[in-house]
């Protein structure tokens, strides 16, 4: 919508300047930070019943009455946020539209989830095949909206490993319309496509999903990886930069650098009352729109390897799941009793066992995640 001032710059030439890319990605960031620090206080009144039956006991099985009034489904801080400053500063395009099919998507699926949960007193929410199924419904939505609005490019499948000058997989067509999607070849590619669509967008959305457990810990880690994939998407969608960095030129993506811009201030404002001791939880609303804003962005802008970079954290959160559970199942069935590698998973339980403090392994994270972050960047110019 402010794209639209630039046409009134004959009435105040200031007006000219929501043309450029990096005015709007301020002005997202600088809207989605009003709008939350006003909507923010309201949403948390509303959510004071909304405690999640689970939350009343710590790790160990204990009652905690300190987190027993702490609401949830504070994901919505964030959605609306940043849904705001994308919504009036970012030029409307395929990839805006993809991106916010995937939010938005994600974050109705989570709201159910928590709705089933704090409402309907239900502590395992949405089963786990349903979560599943609807997550993925919205990567096939965010895929569609992508093909019908002309953004699918050949060079999604192209597979960039940090640090390396060519891609493992290339392709020489930089664009296919909609209309050449008749024969297989093509078919083949756009289903290829979808693939890494669904395991960018519902991989990341589980996987932060699973590391929302701790004041502050999902958000805090999340934030470094958006910075990065605004500047990526920023430096892909400039002809100079991406000639100069050698990462391939995709007109169109550069907008995605302004719903980062708004996400990252979403995520700020919801950090203010998610740091501990949190005044508000996150819940699915949140980790799952996060989690596939992230997804998406990152494989719309070219880079999905980037994020397993600098979501070092949440990969290693869901690796810790994935190898706890493998492991148990394995020796359940071969010695008749379940086995574990970890105390708990995710792995940020088993430090708490171990006697690390929440504050203490809130931090470390952030810090290592801001690291991963710094490398995902370096490793853009080291080709």
């Amino acid at each position: 919508m402010l794209y639209c001032l630039k046409y009134l710059e004959e009435i105040w030439g200031p007006l000219r300047l929501f043309e450029y890319l990096s005015v709007r990605a301020v002005s997202a960031a600088a809207i989605a930070a009003v709008v939350g620090a006003l909507v923010a206080p309201r949403i948390i009144r509303r959510l004071s019943g909304a405690v999640q039956p689970e939350r009343g006991k710590d790790l160990l099985g204990n009652a905690a009455q300190e987190t027993r009034r702490v609401p949830t489904m504070g994901g919505i801080i964030i959605f609306v946020s940043a849904l705001a400053g994308t919504l009036l500063a970012a030029r409307p395009n395929a990839y805006v539209f993809s991106a916010l099919t995937v939010f938005v998507g994600m974050a109705l699926v989570g709201f159910r989830d928590d709705y089933l949960k704090v409402v309907k007193k239900n502590p395992d929410g949405m089963s786990s095949r349903a979560k599943w199924a609807l997550t993925s419904l919205t990567a096939l939505a965010a895929f569609a909206v992508l093909l019908c609005k002309g953004g699918f490019r050949m060079d999604l499948l192209e597979i960039w490993l940090p640090v390396m000058k060519q891609p493992l997989v290339a392709f020489s067509d930089a664009v296919v319309s909609s209309n050449s999607l008749s024969t297989p070849a093509a078919l083949a590619f756009a289903a290829g496509v979808l693939a890494l669509f669904w395991v960018t967008s519902v991989g990341a959305s589980h996987a932060v999903n699973l590391t929302d457990g701790l004041d502050g810990l999902a958000a805090g880690c999340a934030l470094p990886s958006v910075f990065v994939f605004g500047a990526v998407s920023y430096l892909v969608g400039n002809a100079r930069w991406a000639e100069y960095l050698n990462i391939g030129y995709v007109p169109g993506v550069g907008e995605l650098s302004v719903f980062c811009a708004a996400l990252a201030a979403g995520i700020l404002v919801f950090l203010w009352f998610n740091a501990a001791p949190a005044t508000v939880y996150m819940g699915d609303t949140g980790s799952l729109a996060l989690g596939g804003a992230l997804g998406a962005t990152a494989l719309l802008s070219g880079h999905p390897l980037l994020l397993v970079v600098s979501g070092g954290v949440f990969v290693t959160e869901t690796l810790s799941v994935m190898i706890q559970t493998t492991y148990f199942k394995y020796t359940k069935k071969r010695y008749g009793e379940g086995r574990r590698v970890f105390l708990k998973t995710p792995i940020h339980h088993a430090w708490q066992l171990r006697g690390t403090a929440n504050t203490k392994i809130v931090a470390r994270c952030w810090i290592v995640s801001l690291a991963l972050a710094v490398v995902a960047l370096i490793s853009l110019k080291i080709r």
